[in-house]
């Protein structure tokens, strides 16, 4: 945090916005200060969409480059905070990995430290010890895959700061790493994080065996995977090289990495027994637990299918 800190200092001139039809260009003079606890929350949510959609759209542009690496470490400090929301924080981490997946899109380019530095910031983010206990996440964690007492009763929903986080360390962790890290992320004993990242698996599917864009995720589904802006996010209309397909947004070799170490650690009836688990875990919980439940066996099926699991 530090370094990406010491990076930048306040622009000298405001931040704009990226869409405007008259005369005059919305500003942003409120987030012209070093100290983020001064910057009014809905200035910087409406900032990083247009820093997000702004170079997208119209290409980049020194200013948005300016301050997004200003507003990025900044705001980072924000998570957390005792006087914010749990869905303003989900937000505000998925608007800053939207546009740090815009404003850096192919992170085996960048500085080796800068992408360490990344990771070390957003990809862990949701790890901080504040929002773990001894059982596992906290409840009312910003990320916490399980949301209660919605209008479904419980449910497992790993959409925003989870799903961008993981789709973060996907894209960007050495690829090396990808096995060490899926097993880290299996060794969490923590039911209701167990059945939120199956549901994640099924829900990220497209982005992680087809190559797909988040874009693609589905918003609406039983298996969210989408996150604050990732419709932003979509493949470029026009090959840059005449004649060649763009790229996908997580590479084959990181794809096929991901899911040879998945199938070697991951199989049905591991799936059955974190099923028993999340059932004992949620037994309390009565019939508002059902449909939790129900989308951990239908996303359990989804990724035994699509990931080709034993």
């Amino acid at each position: 945090m530090q370094r990406l800190r010491a990076l930048t200092r306040v622009p000298k001139q405001p931040m704009g916005e990226a869409w405007f039809m008259g005369e005059t260009r919305r500003m942003y003079p409120a987030l012209m200060h070093d100290d983020p606890s001064r910057w009014p929350r809905d200035e910087l949510d409406s900032a990083l969409y247009e820093l997000a959609s702004g170079p997208v759209a119209f290409g980049p542009l020194r200013e948005w480059s300016l301050w997004f690496a200003f507003l990025l470490p900044r705001a980072l400090e924000l998570l957390g905070r005792s006087d914010a929301a749990a869905f303003d924080d989900s937000r505000l981490l998925s608007g800053l990995i939207t546009a740090t997946f815009v404003h850096y899109p192919d992170g085996e380019r960048l500085p080796a430290n800068l992408r360490q530095d990344l990771l070390d910031t957003l990809g862990r983010a949701m790890f901080a010890p504040s929002l773990w206990n001894a059982s596992g996440m906290q409840k009312n964690a910003f990320c916490s895959p399980w949301q209660r007492g919605t209008r479904h009763g419980d449910m497992l929903d790993p959409s925003d700061a989870f799903s961008a986080s993981c789709i973060l360390i996907a894209t960007y962790l050495d690829p090396e790493r990808l096995a060490h890290w899926l097993d880290s992320v299996m060794r969490i004993a923590d039911p209701f994080w167990r059945a939120g990242w199956v549901v994640w698996l099924a829900g990220a599917a497209p982005v992680l065996i087809d190559g797909a864009y988040p874009s693609a995720l589905d918003s609406g589904g039983f298996h969210l995977a989408d996150w604050l802006n990732a419709h932003l996010l979509d493949a470029p209309s026009k090959p840059i090289v005449p004649d060649v397909l763009p790229a996908a947004f997580v590479d084959a070799e990181r794809r096929q990495l991901l899911q040879a170490s998945l199938r070697r650690n991951l199989d049905r009836r591991r799936l059955q027994q974190w099923g028993a688990d999340l059932r004992q875990a949620g037994a309390p919980r009565g019939e508002a637990f059902e449909y939790v439940l129900w989308q951990y066996d239908s996303a359990a099926e989804a990724v035994a299918e699509r990931y080709r699991l034993d």
